[in-house]
């Protein structure tokens, strides 16, 4: 286990990932979202120009309040062990932590964000969270060690779903959870190519088209044949999303 006096654990080769990082930041800096850490440590408030990114935001200001909600409720007083998985620059994770007693791993293999979400968790004195450079898929993670994994925004940087089950449910305690939120699963073959030609089309126009290798794109069916239920199923659920109150995707939770 290495440390890069950044506040990052390495458990895996960060060279392995250093040409698709390049290329995701290179994405992120092209589409205005490279933030500073004053604007990290602000997040999910975000001020910006462009409608996109404010309704996005939006979103994923909403996803956050119903996870804390749902974890208040079904959770309630427990100190959760939380593996936040895809975090990116560590905004949720930073979140996560101030829940009580919880003790959070925010994993990525996007240095450069995980660095700076390092520093937004020292900068607000959280001692409870950990960021580690790891690729799940080389088991290097605890086993029968998370009570909670969160994937936000993240699943479709993992082009097999199957394994990444078998690596999360690893991972997992018994009875423990797994969340996907802010992704979206594709109810047919036709709608994911679909999908799939407009990401190559996105990525061609933004000037990055290599991304679009990374960029994974999974069926509705993949992800409830192992076990994934929506929680989106309400009546109300269905008119916020349809009204774009909410985010238009599923919430998926998958119990090992």
């Amino acid at each position: 286990m290495k440390h890069n006096g950044q506040g990052i654990i390495f458990l895996t080769d960060p060279e392995r990932f250093a040409a698709q990082t390049n290329l995701y930041l290179d994405v992120r800096n092209r589409e205005g979202r490279v933030l500073t850490v004053g604007q990290v440590a602000r997040l999910p408030e975000f001020e910006t120009t462009d409608a996109s990114l404010r309704r996005e935001w939006r979103w994923r200001k909403r996803s956050l309040w119903r996870l804390l909600r749902y974890l208040s409720r079904h959770h309630p007083n427990k100190g959760l062990n939380i593996l936040d998985l895809g975090c990116g620059n560590g905004w949720m994770s930073v979140h996560l932590a101030k829940l009580p007693g919880a003790k959070v791993w925010a994993a990525d293999v996007n240095l450069p964000e995980m660095e700076q979400g390092a520093r937004v968790a020292a900068g607000a004195g959280l001692e409870n969270i950990q960021f580690v450079f790891a690729d799940i898929l080389e088991n290097n993670l605890p086993e029968s060690h998370f009570d909670l994994v969160i994937l936000a925004a993240s699943v479709q940087y993992f082009p097999d779903l199957q394994a990444l089950m078998f690596a999360l449910k690893r991972v997992l305690k018994p009875g423990g959870e797994i969340h996907f939120i802010d992704s979206p699963f594709y109810a047919s073959e036709a709608k994911r190519q679909a999908a799939r030609d407009a990401t190559r089309r996105y990525y061609a126009h933004l000037g990055v088209p290599d991304m679009a290798q990374f960029y994974h794109h999974h069926l509705w069916a993949e992800i409830a044949a192992l076990g994934g239920k929506n929680r989106n199923v309400s009546l109300l659920s269905f008119l916020l999303q349809k009204l774009r109150w909410w985010s238009p995707f599923p919430w998926v939770i998958n119990r090992h």
